[in-house]
Parts: C-alpha cells; structure tokens; sequence
C-alpha cells in the first residue's frame, strides 16, 4: 500500500482487537508513527516482540511503524490523532480515558479523537457521537470510519472503501488524508447520523440473515431480508435525524451487504449457528471474538421502541436472543405481516 497522506502523524490506537490490529497497521503503512495500546499486554508483547498479532493474523508481519505500549499515557503523549477501536460496551469507559489525558497530546495541534467502534451506548442506547460529545465536549475535533470493511482484508491492504464521517468541514479532508491510499477509498460526509445508525443496525439484519441461512432457506430469502432489513435501517436512520442518502452508500447499503453475505461475518456467523439449531453460548465460544450484534440488537431495539419505529426484524432478533423465540417461528411470524401496512412495503 502506498500513501497518499499529505502529512505524517503521530497516531495512537486504543484497542488491539482485530479490527484495531488492522487500523493500526494500514496507519502505519500509510507512513504515519503508531502506537498501539490494550488492556490484554500479552498481545502489546506479541507486537513488540514477534511483530505479531498472533491471536487474530498469525500470518501476518505487522509493520516497523506500529509499536504496542504499555500504557494508555505513553500511547498517547505527544500524538495528534487518537482512533479508538474498542467493542461497543466499553466505548464510553475508553472515551473517558481518553479525555483524562488529552492534555498529554501535541499541545501544538487541536485533538482530533476517530472511532471506528460500531453501535449504541449500552447504557444510556445514545449514538457513540452523543457519548463522545458528552465526554469531550468541544476540546477536540472528532470523526468516526466505517463501511463495508473485514479487518482480515483490510490489513492484507485488499482494495475497500470507507465512509468518514465529522460535522467539522474544516478539518474533514485532512483527517479523511490520514487513511487514504491506493487500496483504501475514504468518502468523506457530514452525516456523522446516518454513518453510525448503518454501522450498527447492519450487525442486527446481519444475524437474521444468519439465521434463514441456518434454517436452510435460500438466497432469495437472504436477498428479501437485505432488503426489508434496509427499510427497517433507514427508518431508525430519519427518526433519529440521519440522511437516507448516506445509507444508500458504503456505510449503509455497502455494510450491509458484506456483513449479511460474507463468510468472515461474525454476526452472520451467530445467526448461522441460531438457525441451525446451536445454543447461544456454544456460538459464541466457537466464534471466540466480540459479536457485536448481540449487544447491538438489545440497543437498537429499546431505541426503535423509545422513538416508535416498526421495526420488526430487529424486535425478532432481540426475541431470539433475549427471550428464547425460537427461529422458525421468528420467521413465520415476518412472513405473516406482510407487505399490507402502509409504509412497510420498501
């Protein structure tokens, strides 16, 4: 991968995941200093050590320029960009550490703090954006990247495209410059709504998917699900202020797509085993990685209900998981409503 970056940064990365294993090293290799941190030090050990991140690439030799720390404040002292990557229910708990030390950040240089965590508040079913607004108020400028983007290619530097997403128009170019390289198509917009609201409910649509797979239904019916699953999305999207347009691209349409079809889904890969007739915690020992999905769909259902948004695909998933609704009747329970009701024949 080379960079087309305009100007090299000093970079920390909260959460040595898979996904901020991957963000970590496409930063690097984008010619840019990276320092990575995590709660799990034997994993900041395997990326000093054996440049490595063997639970999630043991294939893969991570680049010169990403180094692990062993603290959050070494991490973080003197860069000028932090991107957080944690699993949704510990985002505020990190953003909070965040701002405990911004002021260790390059005091020449606004902060500017990017999330690439997809999903809701798990406390509060805010969107991350109201959270980090919450937290950090106006003391940085604030991002966040999504789209339809598998860790696993995406540090193989595949070609992928990203939505950026900052209702800062004066910083949003240079942020997007960060990530963009030959490989990696950063569209930027600032319907910082629409992104998020794509990046999570696609998670939930994703497990349903799964789920008629594991029950042995077809592509057309993966095909009708991607579909209602869309409407369902963009109007939690409009309740919530969001852009129908923005779902209509990579964070919305794109991410959905991918993680509805794709092998490498873990949501799908959840809703996969549902259907096939495996019990939960079997599932998700045998994925053995964050599903997001899960916590996803307790989120967005309580705020579909709050805001009183029909959406029953995503009111099935929770059933499913939260209140043992078997699958097959999940499903004929869909079918029975029908495209009758007005508003509900997208």
């Amino acid at each position: 991968m080379s960079s087309s970056s305009l100007q090299s940064h000093r970079i920390a990365v909260i959460g040595a995941g898979s996904w901020g294993t991957a963000l970590g090293a496409w930063l690097a290799n984008n010619g840019h200093t990276v320092r990575i941190w995590d709660v799990d030090q034997k994993v900041i050990e395997d990326i000093n050590h054996h440049h490595q991140n063997s639970q999630f690439f043991p294939d893969i030799e991570l680049p010169n320029g990403l180094q692990g720390c062993n603290t959050l404040e070494s991490a973080i002292e003197s860069c000028s960009a932090v991107v957080v990557a944690v699993p949704s229910r510990v985002f505020d708990l990190a953003m909070n550490s965040v701002s405990d030390h911004l002021h260790l950040m390059d005091s020449g240089t606004k902060p500017i703090i990017i999330w690439g965590t997809k999903g809701f508040d798990s406390e509060t079913g805010d969107l991350l954006s109201e959270v980090t607004t919450r937290i950090l108020k106006d003391r940085a400028t604030t991002a966040t990247i999504a789209g339809p983007s598998f860790a696993y290619e995406v540090i193989r530097g595949m070609p992928t495209g990203f939505h950026l997403a900052s209702t800062n128009a004066e910083d949003i170019e240079s942020i997007a410059n960060m990530f963009r390289n030959t490989t990696s198509l950063v569209y930027t917009t600032d319907d910082i709504v629409g992104v998020q609201v794509g990046g999570a409910t696609k998670n939930v649509i994703a497990i349903a998917a799964g789920i008629a797979d594991g029950l042995g239904f077809g592509i057309n019916t993966r095909a009708l699900l991607i579909t209602r699953g869309f409407a369902e999305m963009n109007r939690l999207n409009i309740a919530l202020g969001g852009k129908t347009e923005t779902l209509m691209g990579l964070s919305g349409m794109g991410d959905l797509f991918l993680t509805c079809s794709g092998d490498l889904s873990r949501n799908r890969r959840l809703g996969l085993g549902l259907g096939s007739g495996k019990q939960l915690d079997s599932i998700l020992e045998e994925i053995g990685q964050e599903v997001e999905g899960l916590q996803s769909a307790r989120e967005i259902y309580h705020v579909g209900k709050k805001l009183e948004v029909f959406m029953p695909m995503t009111e099935r998933v929770y059933r499913i998981l939260y209140e043992q609704l078997p699958p097959m009747q999940a499903a004929m329970e869909l079918l029975a409503i029908g495209p009758s009701i007005p508003d509900r024949n997208q």
